[in-house]
């Protein structure tokens, strides 16, 4: 449906407001021309290394990709490069003259590893599988048009900036809105917190902890020209280590592990009020600056409209209005979620994460050897969870959909050292995958179960 007029409900804690309009995102002909290159900057020369012990699981992750062949069976994002300007004063002039502020700030994306979209590509995560997040990708592109500046008389080499900053469910806000069209059904999101993020200094001190990128002419890519007007863009991947694990996931709370990042770009050289940055119609620059941006995608007419808050992957931006104390619309304050735009948008970004607990294997002291028998088990009818105890202790099982909503739990059972087992009922389950968890006070593991 299309995203017309909405109006805002308050969901954990989000105040409540009304949105007029939604807003526009027409993404202009010269920023989707872009390409990118084989090769991928990692940070501080530092490679990937997730958990390899035998009872982990490690992956890739990528929402957009998923969400593109599953949800949207088979369409492709439209690819574009999009700028960040920490303040609302370059624009740019494109092919038919019009000139456009660059407007965001910030950029960035939630990440819910418990959303179904990634069946089938990914293991689809609950809300009992804690992880930790190896290492962050995306494609950027840094045009670079000044290398020297003038500081005092001398001569010095511009390095720019870019800050990324990540986020657990301690800064991340989760909010929702409905749309007058369908007044009965809430749709969610979730951004960095908002009264934690500085205007002044675009950094948010929800944060738990911040990257900092120093960008010099050795991650810079080639602009193509033509004439002296753009044609197209390079992007390179960068790869970053990142090693921060989620909040636990023990509560009932779908949310709880959640997880985000920002980017925000600060160059050396800032722009004038009303400068170029890039002209597409052969416009003369005045001046030259450094531009920052990555690659986002979107599709015309194509909204997704989250309605749980169990799996909430969706994009953020800050619009321009945010740095002169003014908001597009205030309830929302400095986010604003890429869920609520005409056509959506997304940050197609690559996280590696690790969870300790998708096998059989002793993760947790005293708890081991999970298993389901008959697996896949008839519906409406029952199946035994086997396991092992290092100790006496009671124990129940708890079987959960793929996005982390409990569909039966078995009654508590007190249990001895060495295997056990406890009846779990299918009864009224439709077909499909589950995951089934051993709760005790030894700890807990989850086995999958699918029903036939």
């Amino acid at each position: 449906m299309k995203k017309s007029l909405l109006s805002l409900v308050a969901l954990l804690g989000l105040t409540a407001g009304a949105m007029a309009q939604a807003p526009s995102f027409d993404v202009p002909k010269e920023q989707k021309n872009i390409r990118k290159s084989s090769t991928t900057y990692v940070l501080k020369d530092k490679t990937l290394t997730p958990s390899r012990r035998a009872e982990s699981y490690s992956a890739w992750y990528n929402f957009t990709g998923a969400y593109e062949e599953n949800e949207l069976l088979g369409q492709t994002l439209s690819g574009f490069v999009s700028f960040i300007q920490p303040d609302t004063n370059l624009c740019m002039v494109y092919a038919d003259g019009t000139k456009s502020k660059v407007g965001f700030h910030i950029l960035g994306t939630s990440f819910d590893p418990k959303d179904s979209a990634f069946l089938g590509k990914n293991e689809v995560l609950t809300r009992f599988n804690p992880y930790t997040v190896d290492s962050l990708a995306f494609t950027q592109f840094y045009i670079r048009l000044v290398d020297q500046v003038n500081v005092g008389g001398n001569m010095v080499d511009v390095v720019d900036t870019v800050y990324i900053q990540y986020y657990d469910i301690t800064g991340i806000k989760v909010g929702g809105y409905t749309l007058q069209s369908n007044p009965g059904v809430a749709y969610s999101y979730a951004t960095p917190a908002v009264d934690k993020l500085s205007y002044k200094s675009l950094i948010n001190s929800a944060a738990i902890k911040t990257d900092t990128l120093l960008l010099t002419k050795a991650y810079a890519d080639s602009l193509i020209l033509e004439n002296g007007t753009p044609k197209s863009f390079i992007g390179r991947g960068i790869q970053i280590p990142v090693d921060l694990k989620t909040k636990s996931t023990n509560g009932a709370d779908g949310t709880t592990n959640l997880f985000a990042f920002s980017v925000m770009y600060k160059p050396m050289i800032k722009a004038a009020l009303g400068d170029t940055g890039l002209a597409y119609n052969g416009s003369t620059w005045t001046k030259k600056y450094n531009m920052y941006g990555v690659r986002l995608g979107s599709l015309d007419g194509h909204d997704q409209s989250i309605t749980s808050k169990n799996k909430i992957n969706n994009m953020f931006v800050t619009n321009f209005q945010v740095r002169y104390g003014q908001t597009l619309f205030g309830f929302l304050k400095s986010y604003l979620p890429g869920t609520v735009f005409g056509n959506t948008i997304f940050f197609p970004s690559f996280l590696h994460i690790t969870t300790p607990n998708l096998s059989n294997k002793n993760i947790v002291a005293g708890l081991s050897g999970v298993q389901v028998y008959p697996n896949p088990v008839a519906s409406n009818s029952a199946a035994d969870v086997v396991f092992d105890l290092t100790a006496p202790s009671a124990v129940k099982a708890v079987v959960t959909d793929l996005n982390g909503r409990v569909v039966s739990t078995s009654a508590s059972v007190n249990c001895i050292a060495g295997q056990n087992s406890v009846s779990v009922s299918t009864a009224g389950l439709s077909k499909g995958i589950y995951m089934v968890t051993v709760e005790s006070n030894l700890g807990r593991m989850s086995s999958k179960l699918t029903v036939n």
